[in-house]
């Protein structure tokens, strides 16, 4: 983070606002962050939720999230690229919530267009390319959503990442190449110039009710301090922050197990050496991992439901997609959309099978069977789990199973 001012007149650096408030709480400061960047992080709630009440929960979660990590964020860091990635992780979260409480509802109301809509570029462009922003590495991310999303200057973005214009320029392109080629990968094929297009129609920022910004100071000083917050919020700020603490959790506990592993290894060399093999001798190839990538590099992009069996019987599919993205498999439709869940491939069973992460915290345990363009996916949905289909039908007394016939 830079030093001193913005560069916009005489207002403090986000640095600056963050110090006042870690050091004394100073509500003022705080009330500057949202007000600066609470565009920015209403925008991406919207896209992702498209329901005005959930957006307005999640935005004020993203808010709770940094009045308890304002201490921890390191210098050097754009708060507007902290902010928008804090804002998609837990827009899904409470994505999925939303699906949850929608299967249970059925009547919840759309959330109203964002203001001039792009006519020329689809509506469900949006939360992809925030997927794909938010996947960015962080040296990209932080310049893309500076300049191309915050609208500053090479050279403002360059005193918040403390780099060179030039840097910020040269990382700029590279985010933007690399957007190209994941969207690519997801069945949106862009040029250049399309693309150029598209993010200048992209409704990258939201205008924030007084009432909504003034709601989410109050929150985030009361979160931090261990006091009341409105239950939805506090759910969604308490999965963040627990998430983070775990990450850090799990690193530390990889860093401990690898370097008992090196240790162990450097022993089994000194006692073992002797009478190891002769030198240069082949070490054996990991087939299935390899083939796991190669099946998995088959699947990438959008596939179109033809046929949906359930119970022995066919379904209507309701205009259902998939679209595998990397190691995530997006299941949508045109009244929802489930987030990315992560899925695992094994192409050494027969028939091969594929496990997916569902968004209730359960694995979908299937098969598939996959031709060109052609798909078959046998998936065990019950939330509860289940034993995993054997055969590509599905019969009566096992409603969680579905079979479904694709077309890419």
């Amino acid at each position: 983070m830079n030093s001193g001012k913005t560069g916009t007149g005489d207002e403090p650096a986000d640095d600056v606002l963050l110090e006042r408030f870690t050091a004394r709480r100073e509500q003022a400061a705080f009330a500057a962050l949202v007000r600066r960047h609470g565009p920015l992080v209403l925008g991406v709630c919207r896209r992702v939720l498209q329901h005005e009440h959930d957006a307005e929960d999640a935005f004020q979660a993203v808010f709770c999230a940094l009045a308890r990590k304002a201490g921890a964020i390191r210098r050097g860091t754009a708060v507007g690229g902290w902010l928008y990635a804090v804002a998609s992780r837990i827009a899904w979260k409470a994505k999925a919530f939303q699906v949850r409480r929608r299967r249970r509802e059925r009547d919840l109301p759309d959330v109203p267009a964002p203001d001039n809509p792009s006519e020329a570029v689809p509506r469900d462009l949006w939360p992809m390319l925030d997927e794909e922003v938010n996947r960015l590495p962080e040296r990209y991310r932080q310049p893309f959503v500076l300049c191309q999303l915050q609208g500053k200057t090479y050279e403002q973005a360059a005193a918040e990442l403390r780099c060179a214009p030039g840097t910020v320029s040269s990382r700029l392109a590279r985010a933007r190449q690399r957007l190209r080629a994941r969207l690519s990968r997801r069945g949106v094929a862009l040029s250049a110039g399309m693309l150029t297009a598209a993010l200048r129609a992209y409704p990258a920022t939201a205008a924030v009710r007084a009432e909504l910004a003034a709601a989410a100071v109050r929150m985030g000083v009361s979160y931090v301090a261990g006091g009341p917050v409105v239950a939805r919020v506090a759910d969604l700020a308490d999965g963040f922050v627990k998430a983070r603490a775990l990450t850090r959790w799990a690193i530390a506990g990889a860093v401990a197990l690898a370097v008992a592993a090196l240790i162990g290894i450097l022993l089994l060399v000194v006692f073992l050496l002797p009478s190891a093999g002769p030198v240069g001798a082949p070490a054996p190839v990991a087939g299935p991992p390899v083939a796991a990538r190669v099946e998995e590099e088959k699947l990438q992009g959008n596939w179109q439901v033809v046929t949906v069996e359930r119970g022995g019987k066919k379904q209507q599919n309701a205009g259902i997609r998939l679209a595998f993205a990397g190691d995530k498999m997006i299941m949508s439709a045109p009244a929802i959309q489930i987030p990315p869940m992560p899925y695992v491939l094994d192409p050494s069973q027969a028939p091969k099978t594929i496990d997916v992460n569902s968004p209730a915290g359960g694995v979908w345990r299937g098969i598939y069977e996959l031709d060109g363009d052609s798909l078959k996916l046998c998936l065990n949905q019950s939330p509860a789990g289940g034993d995993r289909p054997m055969a590509f039908r599905t019969q009566a007394g096992a409603p969680g199973v579905f079979l479904y016939v694709l077309r890419r």
